[in-house]
Parts: C-alpha cells; sequence; structure tokens
C-alpha cells in the first residue's frame, strides 16, 4: 500500500503531533481523499522524515499523530552534499531542470547571473525563487525523497566564487580539461569510500563561459571538466554532471 508523503516546514511540527495546511492540506483531504487512521509520511526543510496517523482533517487543516523516529526514519543522507550552480536558462528550462536535480538529491542550487545571460531574474527573483521551491518539493513526493535542496537566490559570479567553501570545485568548460570520468577514477578509487564532503559544480550559459569568467573559476580554484566531445545543450549537461556525480558518489 502507498503512503503519501507531504511537506511540512519544521514550524508546523510540535512532536508528537503535526499539522498540515494549505495546499498540502488541499492534496491530502479533497484530492488524494485521505481520511482519518490512514497512515502518512511528513518532511521538512531540515530532509527530517516522520510516518505518523491522520488524527483529525478537513478543508483547512490536518493533524497528524506522529509516531517516534526510528533510525530509518530520520530522512535520507548522501555521502556528498553536491551543490550545482547553473547560469540562468529560460523560465521553461528551469522550471524542467530543478525538478530532475531534485530527484537527483543535489544539496543546493544556485542561479549564476554571467556574462552570457540573457535572461532577467533580478526583478522577479523572489517570485522566482518561491517557485523553483514549489517545483523542488513536488518533484520529492514524487519520488518519495525527504531531500529538498536549498534554492539560493541568484548570485553574480565573482560573489558566488567568494563564497565557496567546498572541498571539491568544478566547472565545465568547452576549451579542455579533464574528462570527468577519468578524473573521478583516478581521485577516487571504486570500492574505498574516499569522497570529498561536499562538491559543487558549475555549469555556463547556451553561450558558453567567456575566457575571463574561466580565469575567474581557475583562480577560485575551481578544476575544468568536460563531458566529453559532443555538445550539450545547458539544461543537459547540468542533468548529465549531476548524474555522473550522484551516481559515482551517492549511489
Amino acid at each position: 500500500m502507498t503512503v503519501h508523503h507531504f511537506f511540512v516546514k519544521q514550524e508546523n511540527i510540535n512532536f508528537p503531533r503535526a499539522v498540515i495546511t494549505g495546499p498540502e492540506n488541499h492534496h491530502l483531504y479533497r484530492v488524494l481523499r485521505i481520511r482519518k487512521g490512514e497512515k502518512v509520511r511528513i518532511f521538512n526543510e531540515k530532509s527530517e522524515l516522520f510516518t505518523g496517523t491522520v488524527e483529525k482533517t478537513g478543508p483547512e487543516q490536518t493533524l497528524i499523530l506522529l509516531e517516534k523516529l526510528t533510525e530509518t526514519e530520520t530522512g535520507e543522507t548522501m555521502n556528498v552534499a553536491l551543490t550545482v550552480a547553473q547560469a540562468c536558462l529560460k523560465a521553461k528550462q528551469m522550471d524542467w531542470l530543478i525538478p530532475r536535480l531534485t530527484e537527483l538529491r543535489i544539496a543546493c542550487f544556485i542561479p549564476l547571473l554571467t556574462r552570457r545571460t540573457v535572461v532577467r531574474v533580478e526583478p522577479q527573483a523572489q517570485s522566482k525563487i518561491k517557485r523553483w521551491q514549489r517545483l523542488a518539493i513536488q518533484a520529492a513526493k514524487k519520488c518519495q525523497s525527504s531531500l529538498v535542496p536549498e534554492i539560493s537566490p541568484p548570485a553574480k559570479l565573482p560573489d558566488f566564487l567568494a563564497a565557496r567553501r567546498e572541498e571539491l570545485k568544478f566547472y565545465l568548460s568547452e576549451r579542455g580539461g579533464k574528462v570527468l570520468r577519468e578524473l573521478l577514477l583516478e581521485n577516487y578509487s571504486p570500492g574505498v569510500k574516499n569522497y570529498p564532503r561536499s562538491a559543487v559544480v558549475c555549469v555556463g550559459p547556451e553561450g558558453g563561459w567567456e575566457e575571463q569568467e574561466e580565469e575567474l573559476f581557475q583562480a577560485a580554484g575551481f578544476r575544468p571538466v568536460s563531458l566529453g566531445r559532443g555538445i550539450l545543450r545547458a539544461e543537459t549537461a547540468a542533468l548529465a554532471v549531476t548524474s555522473i556525480l550522484a551516481h559515482f558518489w551517492n549511489a
């Protein structure tokens, strides 16, 4: 029997009870028609996962009686906290990409403002972030994950580089760099869990990075990597590199 997942903000969880409101409650009560006594699972922005029983439900809110967490019910954890920084793409491309990166269990998504970024996101940044957060939550629910990536505000490249503290830093480059597969096999032996604690990978806009931007990356300790000889769309490249890293480190 399927146990449905619902996202509940931490402030609405006061163990041993949680309150589901808003769109999540509408989905529970009106769409799925879940009623008193049924089992559900809820997760919050800290990736904590709870199992519970519907105690009282209605059109405005649902009350969940939570069970004590067991070791296997405290949510997912990844070996490597992976951040993906993507040069801002058109709205449909970003809406397509973020749910798929969520499925791959990334820790953070950062939209980048680069010299060849053609999309204006600053005037509507807050509304876009809220939309991307909703899409990430929906994707996590569909794949029954408790991990919802942090969606950061759009950042200019110099500001982004100055703030990076990850253990391992990559950027995709069309001007060279080692093939990602070879770099991973050289530094991380199969079967040996010598993973970095955190990593960040950057993907450029459709027109690629400018040469001066690549110089900034290298000065900040980022390694150029390649996905091979083929030319990929930006969103395809982001999904491909994330899939490789997720499988290599977090599968």
